[in-house]
């Protein structure tokens, strides 16, 4: 993901209450994103973009597949993630930096608002990866002797 490098103010492991850590940022009217990364079949990581406050756009991208999902398609993902086990970052950015990353690719924004009380109900009971090799990739491993590499 490229997004802009700003002010770390919060990392750990991935939050246990998503919903505590969201309304926390809703409080403080941020402007940036919470980055997540996780391993599921493969390395994925996650982003969810705030503009004061708000949840406004959503990036999830697994480098190893070459494949990426925006918007409201992510921000489902970005949800299904908080249900493994990874690390996350909150990180702080100007209001303008914000802006821009949407103005550039505006399939990330997720289109209506997601009010805070209705975020609970989103939330997955556990996590389901949204990237898998296509059968023609995995065949192609086998033919050349490389099966094993399914397994990362």
């Amino acid at each position: 993901m490229n997004f802009p490098v700003g002010v770390v103010s919060i990392k750990g492991s991935l939050p246990k209450d998503l919903v505590d850590l969201v309304t926390q940022l809703n409080q403080r009217l941020l402007n940036g994103y919470i980055v997540l990364s996780i391993k599921a079949h493969y390395i994925e990581e996650g982003a969810l973009l705030f503009r004061e406050g708000e949840m406004v756009a959503s990036f999830v991208e697994c480098m190893a597949l070459g494949k990426s999902l925006k918007g409201r398609e992510a921000f489902d993902a970005f949800l299904s993630q908080t249900k493994t086990n990874g690390f996350f970052q909150v990180v702080e950015l100007t209001r303008s930096q914000v802006d821009l990353v949407t103005a550039f690719d505006e399939k990330l924004l997720l289109g209506s608002k997601i009010a805070l009380k209705d975020l609970p109900k989103l939330i997955p009971n556990s996590f389901v990866s949204r990237f898998e090799r296509s059968e023609k990739e995995r065949s192609l491993l086998d033919a050349y002797g490389l099966g094993e590499l399914k397994k990362f």
